[in-house]
């Protein structure tokens, strides 16, 4: 079974981590403008953090393409795309949230589990490489675990960091439509299903715009959406694959009842 390079893995969590880093270290000019959109006077900025976590981003999914290519099916696959989401949404989540960790014991602990999941989501994307892998099973259930971890990370990050509604939105769409379509691509590789992927995301943007203005925490907030985008996600990976039965249905209402009242005690 091909493994990995050792090397490769841990250049590229190096790398990713160092960027973090420098975002404590070094500053740089930052670049703001204000513009009216619907009326609304935006203040947009760019600073040393988010061209670190840009940089972050972009090390990593050039990274997991790099890793790919030493797969012994590397030769048959047309694109390496759908397996850049993931890192790339790992890469920023996880920088989002360590931005705001302060120094000492916490950050250093924080880097390490940084590095620990960037190294495990890269792993699962090079074994999910090839369908006929044994451990193909095994590793899309820990991807697409990680896939909704990360993705209420960056939601929460969005949320606690204050960002305008202008900004917050689009970001939740993305972000969700990006895990939803690969997340999708995994279960159905045979269909396009960017259509589907989009969908959801327009209705994560939708209960985001809602959920903006609504008195809860940023957890509360990002558990919702990554339930929405979660249910959307079995609801259409269901009906591409054996329509929505009965039995289904009742298990996805069941599922986001009890994930309902769990999350009203969450923090």
């Amino acid at each position: 079974m091909p493994k990995p390079d050792r090397d490769q893995l841990s250049v590229m969590a190096a790398l990713v981590l160092l960027s973090y880093t420098l975002a404590r270290l070094v500053v740089l000019p930052s670049v703001s403008t204000d513009f009216s959109l619907f009326g609304l006077v935006v203040h947009f900025e760019i600073n040393t953090n988010s061209v670190m976590l840009t940089l972050a981003a972009a090390l990593t999914t050039a990274g997991a393409a790099w890793l790919l290519q030493s797969h012994p099916q590397a030769t048959t696959q047309r694109s390496t795309v759908e397996h850049w989401v993931i890192p790339g949404l790992a890469a920023l989540g996880v920088g989002s949230i360590l931005s705001r960790v302060p120094l000492g014991l916490g950050l250093g602990v924080g880097l390490a589990l940084a590095a620990a999941l960037l190294i495990a989501v890269l792993v699962a994307e090079f074994i999910v490489f090839d369908p006929t892998d044994p451990r193909y099973d095994a590793a899309m259930l820990g991807l697409r675990a990680l896939a909704y971890l990360l993705l209420i990370g960056a939601l929460f990050a969005v949320r606690a960091t204050g960002v305008r509604a202008a900004f917050a939105i689009p970001i939740v769409m993305v972000c969700s439509s990006a895990v939803a379509w690969r997340l999708l691509r995994l279960g159905v590789p045979q269909v396009r299903v960017w259509r589907y992927a989009m969908l959801i995301g327009i209705v994560a943007a939708q209960l985001a715009w809602g959920l903006h203005y609504w008195p809860t925490s940023p957890l509360k907030q990002a558990l919702i959406l990554g339930l929405a985008s979660y249910l959307g996600e079995g609801f259409m990976l269901a009906h591409l694959k054996e329509g929505i039965t009965r039995a289904r249905a009742i298990e996805l209402a069941i599922l986001a009842a009890l994930a309902l009242v769990a999350i009203s005690f969450a923090g």
